[in-house]
């Protein structure tokens, strides 16, 4: 329960565009943590308790939009990336898996948006053209989606090294 609410704070604290521990804790919940289903509920609890409290602090329709549902689903196609990385390497784990989540949830929640609403043709070209603008939108938040990226390696490195430590910890106490 203390990992979910200090998920859930750093989005509430402030920060960085796209800059938090939750799309990190899924990948690496999926990679280290022994049941999927505990895996799921960490980041997914982390998000709704979050946007309960954005959505009290800045007004429901923040946080209860269109494309939550698809928001939620990427964390949880992350976690399920994560179960079928465990078995790699942990620069693996961190760096391809990061990579792949990154991409990944900027490309199926920018399609949501397109797919949802009617500021873009319900065309190619108007897929694109959301594409587009997300590119701007991140661009000009100072943030392109690099910070998505570089925040999930960064996250995701400190909690694969601080859990391997906290083994090895762990091994050399037992063995006393």
């Amino acid at each position: 329960m203390a990992l979910i609410v200090v998920l859930a704070a750093s989005r509430l604290l402030p920060h960085w565009p796209n800059v938090t521990p939750v799309m990190a804790m899924a990948l690496m919940g999926g990679a280290l943590l022994p049941s999927t289903r505990k895996a799921m509920l960490v980041p997914l609890a982390a998000m709704l308790l979050s946007d309960l409290a954005l959505g009290a602090l800045l007004g429901w329709e923040y946080a209860l939009h269109s494309t939550q549902a698809v928001v939620y689903g990427t964390f949880l196609l992350t976690t399920l990336m994560g179960r079928w990385l465990r078995r790699t390497s942990m620069p693996m784990q961190v760096l391809g898996g990061g990579s792949v989540a990154a991409v990944l949830f900027f490309l199926v929640t920018n399609g949501a948006v397109w797919a949802t609403s009617t500021m873009y043709p319900h065309t190619f070209a108007g897929l694109l053209l959301c594409y587009e603008a997300g590119l701007a939108f991140y661009r000009d938040s100072g943030n392109f989606f690099l910070n998505g990226l570089v925040s999930t390696w960064l996250f995701a490195g400190i909690i694969a090294v601080g859990t391997r430590l906290a083994t090895r910890q762990r091994v050399a106490a037992q063995a006393l």
